[in-house]
């Protein structure tokens, strides 16, 4: 009896809970009439299908496909749409299920990857699924143009706004209410008054961190409320961009950017469009600073332009910052923000690690910095004594050991082996039949040629087919070279992970979700408690890294042996913690 299971998505909160019901329903009707049995169930909700990143319960049933043995022989989905709407990610999903000896089965279109044209059709439908997002992102736009030429604004929030519904009420919806036509935006007094406060002082030239600190030590609310520890106060970007929204001198200037999904990380960025593609509408009734007041913010902006602005912070900004290897993954103990770059102008220029919260808003207490290079020398030293462990490189080369056999396997089946093994099968049913037919008629000249060069091509095979073998053989590696070679490029972690920082620091995020740092001092001064919850490190495992320069006030300066000295007495505190079984 074949075992299944069942993936079912819906796209927006716009539909309906139930139609994750409604497809499970209909998978399981399907599973029961072939006699299946169904052993695991997995539904992503109100998730776009334009893409399987963010989708947990996908990937969580592509993890489960790999394990051996093989858990279930089926994957059984309504329609192939709730796999993908992105035909290459379809058929990827497909051919990987199919590898690993699973079928995948539409329950609507009556595709089974088992049949021979299979791919024909999971290419043809995926070709529908997919011209059914670009023709709905096509009408979802021209109607969002429409209500922008008209003054509605067709986004999302915006501070010192509400918006409020305009509703048609001789036009009545599928539910009984009336439709709304568009959204206007309408003014909220206290919230205009706060943003008049934020063009005035900046035209008076307080910089944009101080009008942080200010607004957020004089306790005024943000625009995003605190949400569980994280705190969300003024910062000095949302305040560059209020500053330099046009909304606010009454002009609605849309389509300015598009989304565009990067096909390497499946992840959607914001791009810029030409300014010609720009749509611009004057409406009188949005405006909350007057013509005067904008234009000096304006004319400040390009003073400060003119005159150069170093750029602190931020991981993306720069081809340089993609390669810290811990960037996205720190977060302040105190506030819970996460540790940026707050200073590149240190001791021989390194940057920094800070609390943004306390060095752009004033909100945090945690005034602590450290150099980035310290930092990292510290962390992937810890996590290198960490993974010298004896259960850690049993696993770990285990799991080496395996993927490494799995894709030589693979690599053989790709090779003219399988042809030659085809080109045998045949040749020796027709040396049988041959035969057969030989010792019904007698002996025949003809007959007996025939069969002789069908031997001596089988022979020719089978000796081609040894020395591949032979071949295979010499090139596969012992377990004792896979294991010299695994901890060769452990031993220098560092070297490994500068190698490709970019792909080191994905890796690394699977594993290490955050890097909390939490300002302590002991007897050789302040230092960070660093904490993690990597899975060679227990919850309650912590670590100290020396973190003397950059705080405030400043303490006197050592030398590098000193430092050389703190970081080795670091390093030994850390290789006494213990690893878990």
């Amino acid at each position: 009896m074949s075992r299944c299971v069942i993936y079912a998505r819906y796209s927006s909160d716009m539909q309906r809970e139930t139609s994750i019901e409604d497809q499970v329903r209909r998978c399981e009707e399907f599973a029961s009439r072939n006699g299946w049995t169904v052993t695991a169930k997995y539904a992503d909700r109100a998730i776009s299908g334009a893409a399987i990143s963010g989708r947990e319960q996908l990937q969580a049933l592509l993890r489960d496909s790999r394990c051996q043995p093989r858990t279930f022989d089926r994957l059984i989905v309504d329609d192939t749409s709730r796999l993908s709407r992105n035909l290459p990610e379809v058929l990827t999903i497909v051919e990987q299920l199919k590898f690993r000896e699973i079928h995948v089965s539409a329950v609507t279109q009556g595709i089974d990857s088992a049949q021979d044209f299979s791919r024909q059709l999971f290419t043809l439908n995926g070709m529908i699924d997919e011209q059914y997002i670009v023709g709905l992102r096509d009408k979802v736009h021209r109607g969002q143009e429409g209500r922008a030429l008209k003054g509605f604004n067709p986004g999302g929030k915006c501070y010192g706004y509400r918006n409020v519904p305009i509703e048609n009420p001789s036009r009545v919806g599928k539910y009984g209410r009336p439709i709304v036509e568009g959204v206007r935006l309408e003014m909220i007094e206290h919230e205009a008054a706060i943003v008049r406060r934020i063009f005035e002082l900046f035209s008076n030239g307080v910089s944009l961190g101080q009008i942080a600190k200010k607004l957020n030590a004089e306790g005024v609310q943000s625009p995003q409320p605190p949400r569980n520890r994280q705190i969300r106060a003024w910062c000095p970007s949302s305040i560059r961009s209020m500053l330099k929204n046009e909304r606010y001198h009454g002009v609605f200037v849309w389509n300015r950017t598009q989304k565009q999904q990067n096909p390497e990380t499946s992840r959607k960025t914001s791009r810029r469009r030409p300014a010609n593609q720009w749509r611009r509408t004057e409406v009188p009734e949005w405006r909350i600073v007057s013509e005067t007041l904008w234009k000096a913010v304006q004319a400040r902006f390009s003073d400060l332009n003119r005159t150069g602005i170093t750029r602190c912070g931020g991981f993306a900004r720069s081809e340089s910052s993609r390669k810290y290897v811990f960037s996205g993954l720190l977060r302040c103990g105190c506030c819970g923000s996460r540790m940026v770059i707050v200073s590149g102008q240190g001791r021989r220029g390194y940057s920094k690690y800070g609390c943004p919260s306390h060095w752009s808003r004033g909100v945090c207490q945690n005034r602590l910095t450290i150099r980035q290079d310290r930092l990292e020398a510290q962390l992937l030293g810890a996590l290198q004594e960490q993974i010298w462990n004896s259960h850690v490189i049993a696993h770990a080369l285990a799991a080496f050991e395996r993927e490494v056999r799995t894709r030589l396997a693979q690599r053989r089946k790709e090779t003219p082996d399988a042809d030659l093994l085809r080109e045998r099968h045949q040749l020796s049913q027709k040396a049988q039949h041959l035969a057969a037919a030989i010792a019904d008629i007698g002996h025949s000249p003809t007959l007996l040629e025939s069969l002789a060069s069908i031997e001596r091509r089988i022979a020719e095979i089978d000796a081609q087919l040894k020395r591949t073998k032979l071949a295979h053989a010499a090139a596969e590696p012992s377990s004792g070279a896979l294991k010299k070679f695994m901890l060769d490029r452990i031993g220098n972690l560092g070297a490994l992970v500068q190698s490709d920082p970019e792909r080191a620091k994905a890796e690394m995020a699977k594993h290490l979700p955050a890097v909390v740092l939490t300002p302590a001092r002991d007897e050789t001064g302040p230092v960070f408690d660093v904490s993690g919850s990597w899975q060679l490190l227990s919850e309650c495992d912590a670590m100290q890294v020396v973190a003397r320069d950059g705080i405030e006030p400043p303490t006197p300066a050592f030398s590098e042996l000193d430092l050389a000295g703190a970081i080795s007495l670091e390093l030994k505190r850390v290789s006494q913690l213990s690893t878990p079984e």
